[in-house]
């Protein structure tokens, strides 16, 4: 069971209430969506987004808290209270808002973590593997460990030591006090290391903002406290990513010279994408991603791209089968024909040379797949001839959950 708090109260409306947190200088600032009868507020990359929802003069706001550590809670009620809403008692099942007490709201997340951990356990003794504590939703991560948090994989012997005492596992929290001192700034920097960073020169503004926002929080980390351990060789990499020629970029050369080559970032791996339609594909965790107006996903990077929609085929008779689906799919054509077929899945793609916009040749793979009425449409592109396997393969693991 998570933890988190449901708040409701009167006060200003939508706009007014996204305006003042929009105003709020926190770090990171906080970034704000409309939705058809309310907000979502993304305040921290290791927390899920807190949901304020507006009906007849009436504010309710929503927030799960688990995954970024107390430290968050306390910071989601206190953005809560700096709102113009005049909140109703309680909302706060841990009792924060009422009682104030830091040990106790921790002692919360330490029965849950001391929890997971025995539950996790418990579940790898009957063979179950691969965990996932407190991770983003839409993505698995390539590890070697048993599970995944957001601080990095962690072992069965880490899982053991947080079963018997929930405060082994701190370290899996990325705003466990509520200061904004180095940890601090060292746990938000971790967390986009970890699963957002591609780990190569940016190709969009927003991922050049990614990594000048982690490397400015090392810097700050590490003057609160310059005897706090950071990641100095990925410092370093980022920097030299951004092509910086800076004090900071120095010193975190000159650091990293004496540790281990970089080895934080699951993104340095293969990692599984949701895409639309309960459909699931395997690409290069360096892909930058995007959803289009359309409902497709995007990735992409210098040399490759991936271009993916789904839709339900419907009729007035009976349910359409897997092979009625991809018959009705648009006939595709190409040098070379590829068949797919595993467990209930079947597909078929295209192979060909063809002239990008620019006048360039591609190299490109139109492909259909089915799963009884649920249809699949892919496109991949790459430059290098020798980038033929990574295609097959990316088509070849897509998969459908229900």
């Amino acid at each position: 069971m998570s933890i988190g708090l449901e708040m409701t109260g009167e006060g200003a409306d939508r706009e007014a209430i996204a305006a003042a947190i929009e105003a709020r200088d926190d770090d990171p600032r906080p970034r704000v969506s409309r939705t058809e009868d309310g907000l979502l507020v993304a305040l921290h990359p290791g927390a899920e987004e807190i949901e304020l929802t507006f009906a007849g003069g009436r504010v309710t706001l929503r927030a799960s808290t688990t995954a970024a550590g107390p430290g968050y809670h306390q910071h989601v009620v206190a953005l809560a209270e700096a709102l113009d809403v005049r909140w109703d008692e309680g909302g706060d099942p841990t009792g924060w808002r009422d009682q104030r007490d830091p040990e106790a709201l921790e002692e919360l997340y330490l029965d849950w973590l001391g929890a997971a951990a025995a539950r996790m356990l418990e579940l790898e003794a009957e063979g179950v593997g691969d965990f996932m504590l407190n991770m983003p939703a839409g993505v698995v991560f390539t590890h070697d460990q048993l599970v995944a948090t957001q601080l990095g994989p962690r072992s069965r012997e880490w899982l053991t030591r947080v079963r018997d005492d929930a405060r082994a596992g701190l370290d899996a929290f990325p705003f466990w006090g509520a200061a904004k001192d180095a940890a601090y700034f060292r746990g938000l920097a971790l967390v986009e290391m970890w699963s957002a960073v591609r780990w190569r020169p940016p190709i969009t503004e927003e991922e050049r903002a990614l990594l000048e926002g982690i490397a400015s929080r090392i810097e700050k980390a590490h003057g609160l406290d310059p005897e706090l351990p950071l990641p100095w060789a990925e410092q370093s990499e980022i920097l030299t990513l951004l092509d910086e020629s800076s004090l900071r970029a120095t010193r975190a050369h000159l650091k990293a010279q004496s540790l281990p080559p970089p080895a934080l970032g699951y993104r340095r791996h293969p990692v599984q994408v949701e895409l639309s339609g309960g459909w699931w594909l395997t690409v290069p965790g360096e892909l930058a991603e995007r959803w289009d107006e359309r409902g497709t996903w995007v990735g992409w990077d210098e040399g490759r791209s991936v271009f993916f929609n789904s839709f339900v085929a419907r009729g007035d008779g009976p349910t359409p089968s897997t092979e009625d689906t991809l018959h009705a799919m648009p006939p595709l054509d190409g040098d070379e024909i590829l068949e797919l077929e595993r467990g209930d899945l079947r597909g078929i793609a295209a192979l060909s040379e063809v002239e990008d916009e620019r006048g360039e040749l591609v190299h490109r793979l139109e492909a259909h797949a089915a799963i009884g009425p649920h249809a699949a449409i892919g496109t991949l592109i790459w430059i290098d001839p020798a980038e033929r396997e990574w295609a097959l393969t990316t088509w070849g693991s897509l998969d459908r959950r229900d």
